[in-house]
C-alpha cells in the first residue's frame, strides 16, 4: 500500500508541474506575440518619425524660400518705397497741410 500510495502522490505531483509547465507555455506564447505586437507597432512609430522629419525638412526649406523671397522683394521694393517717399515728400511740401509735415517731420501750421 506505500508503494501504491507514492505512486498516487508522484502521479499527483507529475500532474502538477504539467499543468505549470503548460500554464507556462501559454504565458510564453502570449508574451512572444504581444512582444511581436510591440515591435510593430514600434517600426511603425519609427517610419512615421522618419516621415515626418522628411516632412519637417521639406517645410523648412519651402519657408526658407519664402522668406528668400520675401527679403528679396522687400529689397527691391526698398528702392522704389524710397523713391516713392521722395516724391510724396516734395508734393507734401507744395500742399503745406500739417498731414504731409507730419510725415517729413517738420511741422507746419497755416495761420
Amino acid at each position: 500500500m506505500t508503494e501504491e500510495k507514492e505512486l498516487a502522490r508522484l502521479e499527483g505531483f507529475v500532474a502538477t508541474l504539467l499543468e505549470k509547465f503548460n500554464d507556462l507555455q501559454a504565458e510564453n506564447a502570449d508574451l512572444t506575440e504581444r512582444l511581436e505586437r510591440r515591435e510593430e507597432t514600434i517600426e511603425t512609430l519609427q517610419d512615421d518619425l522618419a516621415s515626418m522629419k522628411d516632412d519637417r525638412g521639406e517645410i523648412s526649406n519651402r519657408v526658407s524660400n519664402l522668406i528668400g523671397k520675401i527679403e528679396e522683394w522687400e529689397s527691391s521694393s526698398a528702392v522704389s518705397v524710397t523713391d516713392s517717399d521722395e516724391t510724396s515728400s516734395d508734393e507734401s511740401s507744395s500742399d503745406s497741410g500739417v498731414q504731409g509735415d507730419l510725415f517729413s517731420g517738420e511741422t507746419k501750421l497755416d495761420v
